[in-house]
């Protein structure tokens, strides 16, 4: 059969699934930040390097991640606009790092084996205040 479409099977669909809202709501932020949902951290390298480690998938496919170096405070931005803070503050000298990043790599981890992974754009307000720390 020529020209047929084969559809494959999504492995991490279940996981999309589970992160979904159930009332669908349209609200230009997801309720609950990321760490009351789950057990999530940031780890950052002297060279800027920012890794979100993660344990379950976010509510939809994030498209890039905000950093204010002022407050600390990191927020994850879907493909369709939609908000997540992280729930966690990044305090100084950890801060000063991420004020340098261009990326972020986020990997969901669970049961031992890294469920899914990528690399997303990072914006990053204050930049100037947030590094005199």
């Amino acid at each position: 059969m020529q020209g047929a479409v084969k559809i494959m099977h999504n492995p991490f669909l279940d996981d999309v699934q589970i992160a979904t809202l159930p009332d669908g709501s349209h609200s230009p932020v997801w309720p609950g930040s990321a760490a009351s949902k789950m057990k999530i951290d940031v780890t950052v390298n002297a060279e800027g390097h920012v890794m979100v480690l993660h344990e379950k998938p976010f509510p939809d496919y994030l498209e890039w991640v905000e950093f204010d170096a002022l407050t600390g405070e990191m927020t994850f931005i879907t493909a369709e606009g939609k908000l997540q803070e992280l729930g966690l503050v990044i305090h100084a000298p950890m801060s000063k790092f991420v004020a340098r990043a261009h990326e972020v790599s986020t990997i969901c981890i669970r049961d031992n084996e890294i469920r899914d992974m990528g690399v997303l754009p990072l914006t990053v307000r204050n930049k100037d205040e947030g590094t005199q720390k």
